[in-house]
């Protein structure tokens, strides 16, 4: 009688000391994305490249972030003050469902080594349709306030074929000439990539991109000799493991 009365307290503790109830093992994870283009022109050929990495939980990550784009002349690409060289590392927590919220420092290398740092904040995900987004607001140490908005979206062509269409926009509160950026919307780009998975960790790929500088930014960009709109061809190569 006694074993019997032991045996529902027995399968309560062995139910505690399963995974189910272990609350306190978080197991780590960590993933690195990177890919690198041609952005083909005649007017304005350039390399660029993206590479991200983070380390953490479901719920708490630290993430790293390294961006840049490189003319055939060597020198580094300001976009209009919306690009260069730049560094970014943020803690981010997960906020709801597919949604990071996340606050960070970033530090960006222009031409002719001017750079720029400041705070960053903002939230990174899922939207409705499988749409990626990435909004992230910052104040650099010249006051200037920006907001970056870049959305994406994969679109399955067959199982190794997949179309993503994408958006990028910066926004900019005043001038800061000597990065060549202007107040108010500074850039906008619009652009397709097809890549094809020879691997799901290794996809080569092509692809389109219009760009166009507006406002202030425009005007800065004019004035160097650059041009206000460009259309590229694109050819690069996206892995991540």
């Amino acid at each position: 009688m006694r074993i019997t009365r032991l045996l529902p307290a027995l399968a309560f503790l062995a139910g505690l000391a399963s995974p189910a109830f272990a609350m306190d093992d978080q197991e780590t994870f960590w993933r690195v994305d990177a890919l690198v283009e041609k952005r083909i022109s005649w007017i304005a050929p350039a390399t660029e490249w993206a590479a991200s990495a983070w380390i953490g939980e479901d719920r708490n990550k630290l993430r790293l972030a390294n961006t840049g784009i490189v003319g055939d002349n060597g020198h580094i690409d300001n976009e209009g003050g919306t690009k260069g060289i730049d560094s970014r590392f943020f803690y981010s927590r997960l906020v709801s469902d597919f949604w990071d919220a996340k606050v960070g420092v970033q530090f960006t290398v222009f031409d002719e080594g001017v750079t720029r740092s400041g705070f960053l904040a903002g939230v990174e995900g899922l939207a409705p349709f499988g749409v990626h987004v990435d909004l992230v607001a910052g104040v650099s140490q010249t006051g200037v306030v920006s907001a970056r908005l870049e959305a994406s979206y994969d679109a399955l062509l067959s199982q190794k074929l997949i179309a993503t269409p994408y958006f990028e926009a910066m926004f900019a509160s005043k001038d800061d000439p000597a990065i060549q950026l202007g107040s108010g919307l500074a850039r906008f780009e619009l652009g397709l990539r097809l890549r094809y998975e020879i691997t799901k960790e290794v996809a080569p790929y092509i692809g389109v991109a219009f760009e166009q500088f507006t406002g202030n930014t425009a005007g800065f960009v004019a004035a160097s000799g650059e041009p206000t709109s460009l259309v590229r061809a694109l050819v690069g190569l996206k892995v991540w493991f």
